[in-house]
């Protein structure tokens, strides 16, 4: 090639630098684009969740003035404080308590009705999923004060329909032996919904194959739902487990409606303590907040204990 040739080309070829600074450009206004798209987010985000998580932690390590903005940094007190504290061990049994009486029960009934509603069976249609899925649309001081009524000493129907039975029932929500269960029914109740809808979609997506093949065998229903359903199911359950222990660790506006923590701290669960602490009587906001830490480790700590204890067992298609 000539060398007048070889000047032709080097002209008429762009510069290396000038296209890459051209490509930089282009990257810098796309990323800047991002952001600006998600700046509406990460400013609601930094206002109602990252500035209280640090404000919260500053308040946990600091004696706050009742009344006021006075604050005096005490470190690790308000921590040491709690931990040597009856009440709040018993907010702990409490809510531990309420847990295992909403998870276990709640699952279990949401995937016998799960299994029904995925047979064909004429009767169950549409509407009666919409109609258990409306309780999961319902706020829970909503459902706190359908079950209010419900469980009157007097008026109440839950009551009257034991009465029908022959059986007197208790005084719900004002004895301790009761309160806690009132409270869990209804936050079952709640709950159930939600769990039924995704346990239908775990079970309509198990392959039909499964049950030709054991049906050709000779299994039986309970066989099938046993070998079959349960283990193919897995998945299914498992992420409603941790949704729904996190869910019970979160609970608040049906006991505050319901039962508020009573009687003598019956119902009084690791949430309510924290509004309690914060915001009715002599606010305690560092004992509050170092509450609120403490429950959110908690939480972390019964995830991890899920997915190391029960992730092996989960058996996927």
């Amino acid at each position: 090639m000539s060398q007048a040739t070889l000047s032709n080309v080097s002209s008429t070829s762009p510069p290396v630098t000038g296209s890459s600074s051209r490509q930089r450009r282009k990257k810098i206004q796309s990323a800047i684009e991002g952001y600006l798209y998600l700046a509406p987010t990460l400013i609601v985000l930094a206002i109602f969740v990252f500035l209280p998580v640090v404000t919260s932690f500053q308040l946990s390590l600091n004696r706050v003035a009742p009344f006021g903005g006075v604050m005096r940094f005490v470190g690790l007190e308000n921590y040491s404080k709690l931990l040597t504290d009856p009440d709040y061990w018993n907010s702990i049994k409490v809510t531990l308590l309420f847990m295992l009486g909403v998870v276990p029960v709640g699952l279990f009934l949401a995937v016998l009705l799960a299994v029904a509603l995925s047979q064909p069976l004429r009767h169950l249609t549409g509407l009666h999923r919409l109609l258990i899925f409306v309780p999961v649309v319902i706020s829970s001081a909503v459902a706190g004060v359908l079950f209010k009524w419900l469980y009157h000493p007097v008026v109440g129907f839950l009551n009257y329909w034991l009465s029908l039975v022959g059986i007197e029932g208790p005084n719900w929500l004002a004895t301790k032996d009761w309160a806690l269960i009132s409270v869990i029914l209804a936050t079952i109740w709640k709950e159930f919904g939600f769990n039924v809808i995704i346990a239908l979609a775990g079970v309509q997506a198990i392959d039909n194959t499964f049950y030709d093949a054991a049906k050709v065998d000779g299994a039986n229903f309970w066989h099938r739902f046993r070998n079959i359903t349960i283990p193919l199911l897995t998945p299914t359950l498992f992420f409603l487990l941790i949704i729904n222990v996190i869910h019970t660790f979160e609970a608040f506006g049906q006991i505050h409606v319901l039962t508020e923590g009573g009687p003598g701290q019956a119902t009084n669960v690791l949430v309510y303590s924290i509004f309690y602490d914060a915001f009715v009587g002599t606010p305690q906001r560092g004992i509050a907040s170092a509450q609120a830490y403490l429950l959110a480790i908690m939480v972390i700590i019964m995830s991890l204990i899920q997915f190391k204890g029960l992730e092996s067992k989960v058996h996927y298609q």
